[in-house]
């Protein structure tokens, strides 16, 4: 079946799943941690339209490891599992580390 972005045939669909994946920690991290946008800008040096940017899926203009730094100035630590799924479907899991 593959992802969303597989289905609509969009080019990088895996890249595009991937920054997903991120942009959905940042903004469960800043839910949790009850950050508005200018707070989660001021934390990660970005302006407050990024960050609206971000909230809203729309990355195209961030890179992987752009959205990676964002998380680790957010004080996050996250791992990326990519896999094929039973059905040779791409699966990428993205988990908050814990820190201990």
């Amino acid at each position: 079946m593959g992802s969303v972005f597989e289905q609509l045939g969009l080019p990088n669909p895996e890249e595009r799943l991937r920054k997903a994946r991120l942009m959905n920690v940042i903004n469960s991290v800043m839910k949790c941690r009850g950050l508005a946008q200018r707070d989660a800008a001021e934390a990660t040096g970005l302006d407050q339209a990024d960050v609206s940017r971000i909230q809203h899926g729309r990355g195209a203009g961030y890179s992987t490891d752009r959205l990676l730094n964002i998380l680790a100035r957010l004080g996050t630590d996250v791992g990326i599992i990519q896999r094929r799924g039973t059905g040779g479907e791409l699966v990428i899991e993205v988990r908050e580390l814990s820190r201990d």
